[in-house]
C-alpha cells in the first residue's frame, strides 16, 4: 500500500468533534455528545427487569470471592524470566525507527520537520546510552501520541508502540529481584484492597486495585488473577437507552402510495390505478445479544381498472387489508436487515359493470366473470403479495444505507493517532429499550463494576456514562506527559481552549513544566450529585523552583438546568494537596499558591463560559429535544432528554 506524507498539519474542528475539549467539559459539557458518538430532575419508575437483559447487575461479585487464596498464588509464581525483555523490545524498536527512515526518505520536503516535530536526534541520543533514561523515553513517546495529521500511520505508530514497549521494559527490568518484591508487596496490598467490603463502589479501594492491575499486566505477571480482577470491572461504562415511545414516535411513517395497474390475469388486460394507504411502525424485540426490531407496515389498498378481454370491457375495483414486515438487526457492519420479509394481503374485486355490443356477449362474459372471480382474486392477492414483499425489502434496504452513513462509528483516525483503541461495541433490546452500550477499556485498565443503578424513564432517550470513560481515554495521552508553559498552543490544539486558556503563561512570568502522574493523571469522580474533577501530578517546576513531590489538584461541580440550558457551578474553593515531607516547607507553600493561582482560571466558579444546550449537539434531525434533567450518583451520570 502506498501512503502519501502529508506536511505537519494541525487538524482543527474536524478533530475536535471526535476527541477532547478538556477534562472538564467532558464531564458536563461532552456528556451528550460522547454518548451519541459511541452512536450523541427526578426519574420515573421502571423496574429494572425491565430496562435491562439477563446479564444486567446492580450487585459486583468482588467480594463473594476468596482473592486472599488467589493472591498468595500469584506470590508464589511470581517469576522475573516473564519480566519484559529489554533485548527483544530494543531490537523492535530499533527495526520501526529504520522503517520510519526509510518512510520519511520518500518525501524529502517534510522530512525534516517531522524529524524535529519527533525529537528523532535527542531519542538517538538517548538510545544511545548505556541506560537509557525511561521517563525521557516516556516523554518521547508522547510526541506520537497527538492529534495532528499524519501521525496515524502505521509507521508512526509502530515506532510510538515499539517505543512505549521498550520504556515498560526498562522500567521493570533494570533490577529483576528489586520488582519481583515490588510486586509481592503491591499483590499484599492487592489482597487487602479486594477483600475490603464494597471495594468495588469506592472510589479509592478501585484506584488502588486499578493500578496494581496495571502493573502486573505490564510487567507480565500474575495473567489469571489479573485477568480474573479485570472481569469484575468489565462491564460497558458508557450506554444509550431508546425508549420504545421514542423508536415508535421518531420512526413511524406514513404510506401513501398510487402505483399504475397493468396486469394480465386469466387472459384480460388491467389497466388502472392503485392506492396503498397505511403505516410503517417499528416494534422493539426481546433480543439479548444485539438489538433487533420490526418493522411492520398495515394498510388498506384500493384500485380502479379497466379490463379488456376481446371484446368485452369490464369496469372492477379491488380493495383489502394488507400487511408486511421485516426483522432489523443493529450488527457490527450497523443496521441490517434479516432478509425474513413476509407479506399478507387480504384481496377481493367487484365488477362495477360489463360493456360489450351484444347483450348475449354481455350475459356470457357476465358468468365467465363470475365463475372465475374466486382464480382471479387469488392470482391477484398471490401477486400482491409478491409485488409487496419485494417492494417493502428494497425500500428497507435504501432506507439503512442511509441510516448507516449517519450513525457510523466515528472515524478512527484520530484514536489511531493518539494511540487509543476503538471501543467495543454492543447492543440488545426488550419490549421497552433499545439499548447501545460502548467499552472504553484498554487491556490494562478497569471499566464499570456494575450496571448503571439510576433508574431509566420510560420516554425519550437516556444516556449513562460511568467515570471510568474519561480515565481511560486520557491515561494513554496525559500519564507521565510534561505539560509545559511554552507549549500552550499545542496543548489547546490537543486538549481544548479552556485548559490552555486558564494555564496560559503570563507576563513576565518565569517558565514552568507540570509532571502529570504516571498512573490515572486525570480522574472524574461522579457522586451524591457532584462532578468532582481531580488532576494528579508528580512534579513541578517553575523557573529555578522545583517540587519533587505528587500533587492533587480539585474541584467539584454542580450542574444547573435551566429550561434545557446546562452549566457547572464549583462548589468550595479548588484543593490543592501535596504528599510528602516537603508538603509544608516555604517552597510547597509558593508552588501551592502557583497552581492554585493557574487552576483557579481552569477550574472557575462556573465552568462553561456560558451555558449550553445539549442538544444542539446532536445530529440536526433530533434538535428538537430537550435535556429534561440530569442525575449523579455511584459514579454514573445519567441525562434524559426527549
Amino acid at each position: 500500500m502506498n501512503y502519501k506524507i502529508r506536511s505537519l498539519e494541525k487538524e482543527g474542528s474536524r478533530s475536535k468533534k471526535y476527541f477532547l475539549r478538556s477534562p472538564a467539559i467532558l464531564a458536563g459539557m461532552s456528556l451528550m455528545s460522547v454518548g451519541v458518538w459511541l452512536t450523541g430532575a427526578s426519574l420515573g419508575q421502571v423496574p429494572y427487569s425491565v430496562v435491562q437483559p439477563a446479564s444486567y447487575s446492580l450487585v459486583s461479585h468482588l467480594d463473594s470471592r476468596d482473592w486472599a487464596a488467589d493472591v498468595a498464588k500469584a506470590q508464589l509464581n511470581l517469576d522475573s524470566n516473564r519480566l519484559p525483555d529489554v533485548g527483544m523490545t530494543r531490537k523492535r524498536l530499533d527495526q520501526t525507527m529504520i522503517e520510519l527512515e526509510k518512510f520519511l526518505a520518500t518525501s524529502p520536503q517534510h522530512q525534516a520537520n517531522w524529524l524535529t516535530f519527533l525529537t528523532w536526534n535527542d531519542l538517538k541520543s538517548e538510545l544511545s546510552n548505556d541506560t537509557p533514561d525511561q521517563d525521557r523515553l516516556v516523554q518521547i513517546e508522547k510526541t506520537f501520541r497527538q492529534n495532528f495529521s499524519g501521525l496515524e500511520m502505521r509507521h508512526f505508530t509502530n515506532v510510538r508502540d515499539a517505543l512505549a514497549t521498550y520504556a515498560n521494559a526498562l522500567k521493570f527490568s533494570t533490577d529483576r529481584p528489586k520488582t519481583l518484591e515490588i510486586f509481592s508487596n503491591r499483590l499484599t496490598k492487592l489482597s487487602e484492597q479486594l477483600q475490603m467490603p464494597n471495594a468495588a463502589q469506592n472510589f479509592e479501594s478501585t484506584r488502588e486495585i486499578g493500578q496494581t492491575i496495571s502493573y502486573l499486566i505490564q510487567g507480565n505477571q500474575a495473567n489469571d488473577l489479573a485477568s480474573a480482577v479485570r472481569g469484575e470491572f468489565a462491564r460497558s461504562n458508557a450506554r444509550v437507552l431508546v425508549s420504545s415511545e421514542f423508536v415508535d414516535k421518531r420512526f413511524s411513517r406514513p404510506v401513501n402510495e398510487a402505483n399504475p395497474v397493468n396486469e394480465l390475469i386469466l387472459g384480460t388486460q388491467l389497466y388502472g390505478q392503485s392506492w396503498l394507504q397505511g403505516w410503517v411502525k417499528p416494534q422493539l424485540l426481546d433480543c439479548n445479544t444485539h438489538a433487533a426490531l420490526r418493522l411492520n407496515m398495515n394498510g388498506s389498498f384500493s384500485s380502479q381498472n379497466i379490463g379488456y378481454n376481446r371484446s368485452v370491457k369490464l369496469h372492477t375495483q379491488g380493495f383489502g387489508n394488507v400487511a408486511a414486515c421485516e426483522t432489523i438487526a443493529l450488527m457490527d457492519g450497523g443496521l441490517v436487515p434479516l432478509n425474513d420479509t413476509g407479506a399478507d394481503a387480504n384481496l377481493s374485486s367487484q365488477i362495477d359493470s360489463i360493456e360489450a355490443k351484444l347483450k348475449i356477449v354481455r350475459k356470457l362474459a357476465s358468468k365467465q366473470a363470475a365463475k372465475k372471480k374466486p382464480q382471479a382474486d387469488a392470482i391477484a392477492e398471490g401477486r400482491l403479495e409478491n409485488r409487496l414483499r419485494a417492494q417493502f425489502h428494497e425500500r428497507i434496504g435504501q432506507q439503512l444505507t442511509e441510516a448507516n452513513q449517519r450513525i457510523q462509528n466515528p472515524d478512527g483516525t484520530v484514536l489511531s493517532r493518539l494511540g487509543l483503541e476503538r471501543p467495543k461495541r454492543t447492543s440488545w433490546s426488550s419490549p421497552q429499550y433499545l439499548a447501545m452500550l460502548w467499552t472504553l477499556q484498554e487491556k490494562t485498565q478497569l471499566a464499570a463494576p456494575v450496571s448503571c443503578p439510576l433508574v431509566v424513564e420510560p420516554t425519550g432517550i437516556t444516556v449513562q456514562l460511568h467515570e471510568s470513560v474519561v480515565t481511560n481515554l486520557l491515561d494513554p495521552v496525559l500519564a507521565g506527559r510534561i505539560l509545559r508553559s511554552s507549549e500552550l498552543e499545542t496543548m489547546a490544539v490537543q486538549f481544548g481552549d479552556t485548559l490552555g486558556k486558564g494555564l496560559a503563561k503570563q507576563k513576565d512570568e518565569e517558565p514552568w513544566a507540570i509532571t502529570m502522574a504516571n498512573y490515572h493523571p486525570v480522574e472524574i469522580q461522579l457522586d451524591d450529585s457532584l462532578i468532582t474533577i481531580r488532576i494528579r501530578t508528580n512534579k513541578l517546576d517553575r523557573g529555578d523552583q522545583a517540587l519533587d513531590q505528587p500533587a492533587s489538584i480539585e474541584a467539584s461541580y454542580k450542574i444547573v438546568l435551566v429550561d434545557g440550558a446546562l452549566q457547572l457551578e464549583r462548589q468550595g474553593e479548588v484543593k490543592i494537596d501535596f504528599s510528602g515531607k516537603q508538603q509544608r516547607g516555604v517552597r510547597a507553600v509558593t508552588l501551592r499558591s502557583f497552581l492554585k493561582t493557574k487552576f483557579e482560571d481552569v477550574f472557575k466558579e462556573q465552568l462553561l463560559d456560558e451555558p449550553i444546550r445539549i442538544t444542539e449537539r446532536l445530529p440536526s434531525d433530533l434538535q428538537d429535544l430537550n435535556l429534561s434533567s440530569v442525575q449523579i450518583d455511584n459514579g454514573w451520570i445519567q441525562a434524559h432528554i426527549r
